[in-house]
Order: C-alpha cells, then structure tokens, then sequence
C-alpha cells in the first residue's frame, strides 16, 4: 500500500470524512485518495472552517494547508483555534526530503512555525508514520482541554510502499470527577456568606446547560458567563443570569465586589484592555473545569457536568438571587428604528431566528447580540481572540452539520474572508448572512475616542465598499434591509445561502472606559 493510500484510508479508520483545504503541489501526492474534499480561495478558510466544524461536532476535523506559504497565511486561525479550544488536525505537504539539504522552495520549518499554537507537532520520518502519527494526533487534539495540532508529510513518502495494519483505537473518555473534591468544594460553598458563580464554554461544551441551572437553582446566587467566551454559557432567559462579566479587572471587581466566594465553573476570566485594579484580591476562588489555566484561584480538574451533578445534591441555597429589568425586550422596542440601532437589530434576530445556530462577529455590537439573541445550549460560536475574518469561514464549517446557521458580521470583518462566499455557493452550504455596516472598523474608533480622540476620525478606520455586489459577485442572493427589516423574513426562506446588508447607525458606541 502507498502512502497516499494509507493517509486516506488512515482518515476513513478515524472517522475523518471532510478535508478542507487549497492545496499546492507539495500536498497532490498526498491527496490522490480523498473523496471528500472541500475547496477553499484561502488557506486560511479551510482551517477557519474546520474550527467551525470540530466546536459544532465535537469530533476533530481536517485541513489541510499548503507547506510553508499555506501554514504562514493560516498563523491568525491557528491561534483563535488554539484558544477555541478546538480539535482541529492540520495537516500540511512538505518539500521532497530527498532534497531537503538544498533547502528548496516551499521548504521551512513547519513544525517549528506552529510552536507554542499546537497540542503536539509532528513531521513524518517514515511511510509507518503516517497512520500512528494521525491516530495519536487524533488522541492529543480531543483529549481535554481540546486544542488544534500540526502533523506535515514530506511529498516523497506518499509513493513509498508499506503494509499497514490500521490497529483500532479507542477515543479518550472524558468522564472524571474527584467526588472529595467535591465535597470539599461543597463545604465551602455552604459556608460561604455570599458567593457568586461564573460560568464559562465548557458548559456548552459538555452539554451542561441543565446541570449548570439546577446547581445555581439550588445555590440560589448571580450567575455570570465568563468574559468573551466562545461559547453560550448559561441559558440568557434565567432569572438567576447577572450577564456575562466585562474583559476589564476593575469592572469585574465591581460587579463582584459584594461577594466572597467565586466559584468559576468550565471557563476563565479573559482580560482585554488594562485597568488598574488587583483583580479579586481577598476573594475566595474555585476554578472547576478540564481546561484550568493556573491565572487565578485553586483549580479543581474535573469534568464540569458530573461535577454540577454531584454537588447539587449537597449544596446548600445561599440567596436568592433574581434580576430585575429585562435589558433586552423593555429597550428595544423604544429606540429610533429609521437610526437601525443595534439593540432594535439584535432584537429582530432574536424574534426571526430563534432555531439558528448564531455565529457571532459583530465586534462592536458583539456584546449586545449577546445580551438581547443570548445563550442556548450549541447555538452560539464566536472568536475566542477577536480575529477578524474567523466568521465566515467558521459558519461555513459549521453548517456542514446543520442546517440553520445565521452569521452576523461586520463590514469590516466581512472584507477579511470573503473568498468564503465561493466555498459557500459551490457547495451549496445553507449560511444565512447578515451584514452590519456601519462604515467603518468602529470598535477602533470607539477605542480612541476613548483614549486617543484625535484619531476616531482617521480616514483609514472607515474603509467603505459596495458589499451588496460583493455578494452578488459570488452567486450569492443579496439584499439591503430597509428600517422595518421586513427583509430577515426573506432571509430565513429557503435552504439557499443568501445575505443581508442592514445598514447601522453609524454613531460611535461607549464600549472602552
């Protein structure tokens, strides 16, 4: 048997049935047995969507990128995958080691170039390499905290013969919990004078939403969502949900100034600009979860459902906690619809589609598509990093698995990884795009008018283009809301993909203190 042979077959052994990539001539060799391969315009799409396929599934996927020049496109995915947590195997050609001394074109470092972005890096040496360094690649990227890694094939080893055997494997259970740990927790919590939860996306990751609600039921306290997760957190409609913690120290020690007792459950506190304060300094923390960084507080590694079942059977309720302003249904209705604000916006998704999987790159309106469409369980992605240009393509990967998928991006955003329009028709992938343009990269100029006002009105923050033919340009139905956004109904029909331009206001929002 070939190599080629056995990196295809390896792929079908492993349950891998999509490769997304654009390859080049290093990778031909290696992809002469693969059925099903997607194309991208992009390096770096292939491996956007492949993130969005892996969170969506909860299996590893595929991509498979161009040596040297594809991986380096690639760099700014790797790491929102790495911080998506995601089991995404990359897989990447490499020049003909035959030659290698002379250090040819399209020859690097490869493995090199992804340290530091991957769980395991590996080139192979040999044909007998190709399948046990998959299958362990396999293990590695799903075994928790899950995360992307990086396998290369030198091109001379796809015609080398070999007899694989294809030895069974079997996946890494992730059912673990410390029960004395457990108690210990426990006994802390009920004796706490006024603890405070936070949740994060490893309670949507382990399908958890219903074991996170009877525990904060039985606790009685607020309920947080961790700063930028990347995934829901903790159903928005309960009564018990405080929202999602601000990325800034000195916020977070505001909103948790009144409690002693943190318990962070399946996520972390994600900080974005700098504030200065201590960040919980005298607060007692318990970090709960398989992905514990070590930041903050005493870590417990433990799988964070079975943990939320044993211990509300002892937890004792503490408050009773309930929120008590609608932020989202009471504002929206009020605002000036012919301004098209983003609360009035947010709250027409929500109402329009309430089964879609949301893929989230608004950036400046980030935060209130949060608050007002909210957090039910697998319907909710975005970029843990604030990439731009991740939206697109992920949504396309995720829409592999399902079928209601609505991306909501900004014009700025959209302008990074539109090539993913091509990859979207040709294979006829059911995305529903929804464009906010507010012409501009408004989150940059709502941060220097913040703290640098001069520059808020810089010709360069406020690229403009003419995105509905854009769209149109790449078979792709689009359409310009008008203030009723009648047009959302439209957008929702049919399987097709289609996209929606919905022109926003275009006042600067307060998002930076």
């Amino acid at each position: 048997m070939k190599g080629f042979e056995i990196f295809s077959k390896s792929l079908e052994k492993l349950g891998l049935k999509q490769v997304f990539g654009n390859p080049g001539t290093t990778e031909i060799p290696m992809l002469r047995g693969i059925a099903n391969y997607y194309l991208t315009l992009h390096d770096s799409i292939s491996l956007g969507m492949a993130d969005g396929m892996a969170q969506a599934s909860g299996s590893p996927a595929v991509c498979n990128l161009h040596t040297m020049p594809g991986l380096g496109n690639s760099m700014a995915f790797l790491h929102t995958a790495y911080h998506n947590r995601s089991p995404v195997i990359v897989t990447a050609g490499q020049q003909d080691y035959r030659h290698i001394f002379y250090e040819p074109i399209l020859s690097g470092d490869l493995t090199g170039t992804v340290s530091g972005l991957v769980k395991y890096r590996y080139e192979i040496k040999e044909t007998a390499d190709i399948y046990r360094s998959l299958r362990r690649a396999y293990q590695i990227a799903i075994t928790p905290p899950m995360g992307p890694v990086f396998l290369s094939f030198p091109m001379n080893f796809m015609d080398q013969e070999y007899h694989e055997a294809f030895d069974d494997f079997t996946p890494v259970r992730q059912e673990y919990v410390n029960s004395d740990a457990v108690k210990d927790i426990v006994y802390r919590i009920n004796n706490s004078a006024n603890p405070a939860i936070v949740f994060g996306y490893e309670i949507d990751l382990y399908g958890a939403f219903k074991e996170a609600q009877d525990f904060a039921h039985k606790v009685g306290c607020p309920v947080y969502g961790e700063p930028l997760s990347s995934r829901g957190c903790y159903p928005s409609d309960d009564p018990q949900y405080a929202g999602d913690l601000p990325p800034a120290a000195a916020l977070i020690d505001m909103r948790l100034a009144a409690n002693d007792l943190i318990i962070i459950i399946g996520g972390d506190l994600t900080l974005y600009p700098y504030t200065p304060s201590p960040l919980l300094q005298g607060k007692s923390i318990i970090c709960i979860g398989t992905d514990i960084s070590g930041r903050i507080g005493n870590g417990y590694v433990m799988n964070p459902k079975i943990f939320l079942k044993e211990a509300a059977r002892s937890v004792k309720k503490k408050g009773s906690f309930s929120r008590s302003v609608d932020y989202t249904a009471r504002t929206a209705v009020t605002l000036a619809r012919k301004k098209m604000e983003p609360l009035y916006i947010m709250s027409r998704i929500k109402r329009t589609f309430p089964d879609h999987v949301i893929v989230d790159e608004s950036i400046s309106a980030s935060q209130i598509l949060r608050n007002v469409v909210g957090y039910r369980p697998d319907s909710y992605f975005t970029a843990k990093t604030g990439q731009l240009g991740w939206g697109l393509p992920a949504a396309a990967g995720i829409s592999m698995s399902r079928d209601r998928v609505l991306a909501v991006i900004g014009d700025g955003a959209f302008m990074y990884t539109l090539q993913s329009l091509w990859t979207i028709r040709r294979y006829n992938l059911p995305v529903k795009i929804i464009i906010l343009n507010n012409g501009g990269y408004m989150i940059l100029r709502s941060f220097a008018e913040s703290y640098y006002s001069d520059m808020k009105d810089r010709d360069f923050l406020q690229p403009r283009m003419d995105i509905p033919k854009i769209v149109e340009a790449f078979g792709i139905a689009a359409r310009v809301a008008d203030s009723e956004l009648d047009s959302l109904e439209w957008l929702k029909e049919g399987r097709d993909p289609k996209a929606l331009v919905i022109n926003i206001s275009e006042d600067i929002p307060k998002m930076f203190i």
